[in-house]
């Protein structure tokens, strides 16, 4: 951290060099480990395993409050972040040749990156902590699927450093972009300040307090109660704007696109054939959001298995990868269908929607009511990404006290500090160019968490495959 205050220029070449290096080494790479995990999952929900449950006794928490944390704590700013600005850059940059409309193309697209693949990287994750901990009565620890000859002390460490690491980075990524979109709101909502870095980290300091009490609140209460909060707005949000746009076609857009995605999933997931797209439009997009994707599979796994205790694997692999994928396609169709009307012909567009940051806000002008709709934006975006936050505060906590489900809140406050410096430090370093600063900086680091997720796998795999015989584990 010292180092991105003292050298934030050269840290900043540095990272361009050494993401680019990665990137046309293991670029592909990332694209097959992103379709291994979703196929992993489906087998292990279609097969008999699918019947084991994740610790004995009734579940958790009801089906709206499981499902609006997953959203919440899985995707939710990103939503606000991207909900305009992706579909339309899709339909007025297409990557590759179809005979798709374009509507329907930029919307498939937008799921491919947003659908089955990141929720795979969550799912899978979540699926083998929690087995292990409500199942084997394990520590709520990634090295506590390390069996064997695999576990020694320093391949613990290595594993449990590793996810730390990777989980601080990709929450600090999306916490340095989501504070930024909200310092933008507010220069359109209320008073025209300048976006300057001491603004920014005066944002992310507030946000870190916030999570971090609310982390204190504990999962019943705060974080819950949040998840609650942001899916009911959110909800308000989608219906507001589909019923003041065109249902019909919204409707036809939505199956249209599912199909056209659920056809060319494959193709689209290893880059072959007449799916295959430029190696510039991978580097920018799919490699980023794979990596960035995997970089959160920690925290959010773990959060994920924290709060899914009683359910059969079947139910939790077809309830974290199909329902958040379907309501996050819902999403996106209402938004880009409407978008995409007022645009009308793509070689019209004077790219009004291009801004990351300001384009939800830029969409809602449009509407009779659009003030209203624009400071619940900004209230949604605050409230994402304190759950966001506050979740990942507390996994960290749960890391840091030896895996305890219960974190002693000294360990939650010293983690929501490091998080919000942490972000104030890439803030520095990526300043105007933040969004590339934080894409080559998860590129980075998901790479090594990779080759560790897959050890994990492969210890979970021996694990199922030997599960009667208790020696082995």
């Amino acid at each position: 951290m010292v180092l991105a205050f003292s050298f934030p220029l050269g840290i900043r070449e540095q990272l361009a060099i050494a993401s680019a290096s990665t990137l046309s080494l293991f670029g592909n790479y990332y694209l097959v480990l992103g379709l291994f995990m979703v196929l992993l999952l489906i087998g292990i929900a279609i097969s008999p395993w699918g019947k084991i449950k994740i610790g004995d006794g009734p579940v958790a928490y009801n089906w709206f409050s499981w499902v609006a944390m997953l959203y919440s704590t899985g995707m939710g700013a990103g939503l606000m972040l991207r909900a305009v600005q992706e579909p339309v850059f899709y339909y007025t940059n297409p990557p590759r040749a179809t005979d798709l409309p374009g509507e329907v193309f930029a919307l498939e697209y937008t799921f491919f990156h947003w659908g089955l693949t990141p929720w795979a990287f969550y799912g899978l994750f979540g699926l083998m902590i929690g087995y292990l901990v409500y199942g084997k009565g394990r520590a709520m620890l990634s090295s506590s699927l390390l069996v064997g000859r695999y576990r020694r002390p320093l391949l613990i460490v290595v594993v449990d450093v590793i996810t730390i690491i990777s989980t601080l980075f990709g929450v600090v990524g999306a916490v340095g972009l989501g504070s930024r979109q909200l310092l933008v709101g507010f220069q359109k909502l209320f008073v025209d300040i300048e976006i300057t870095y001491f603004n920014n980290a005066l944002v992310v300091l507030l946000l870190g307090g916030l999570a971090t009490i609310s982390a204190f609140s504990g999962l019943s209460k705060g974080i819950q109660n949040l998840s609650r909060f942001n899916i009911s707005v959110a909800l308000f949000l989608l219906l507001a704007t589909l019923f003041s746009g065109d249902i019909v076609g919204i409707a036809g857009n939505y199956f249209s696109s599912i199909a056209a995605y659920a056809y060319d999933f494959l193709p689209m997931s290893i880059n072959y054939g007449s799916k295959s797209v430029s190696q510039e439009f991978l580097m920018d997009w799919t490699f980023f959001y794979w990596a960035f994707w995997l970089s959160w599979a920690p925290f959010t796994g773990v959060f994920i298995a924290r709060i899914s205790k009683g359910r059969s694997f079947r139910t939790f692999i077809f309830g974290v990868i199909l329902v958040p994928s379907l309501g996050t396609f819902l999403w996106f169709t209402v938004f880009g269908t409407s978008v995409f009307e007022m645009i009308g012909n793509p070689e019209n567009y004077s790219g009004q929607y291009d801004s990351l940051y300001g384009s939800i806000f830029v969409f809602f002008d449009s509407f009779s009511f659009g003030g209203f709709l624009k400071v619940l934006s900004f209230i949604l975006v605050f409230t994402f990404l304190i759950t966001s936050l506050d979740s990942a505060i507390y996994v960290l906590g749960m890391f840091a006290d030896n895996g305890n489900m219960e974190p002693n809140k000294q360990h939650l406050l010293g983690w929501g500090l490091i998080l919000s410096l942490f972000t104030i430090a890439t803030l520095f370093i990526g300043k105007e160019e933040l969004l590339q600063a934080v894409s080559q900086l998860l590129v980075l680091i998901a790479l090594p968490f990779s080759w560790v997720y897959l050890l994990m796998i492969g210890s979970f795999l021996f694990i199922l495959f030997k599960r009667n015989n208790h020696d082995a584990i």
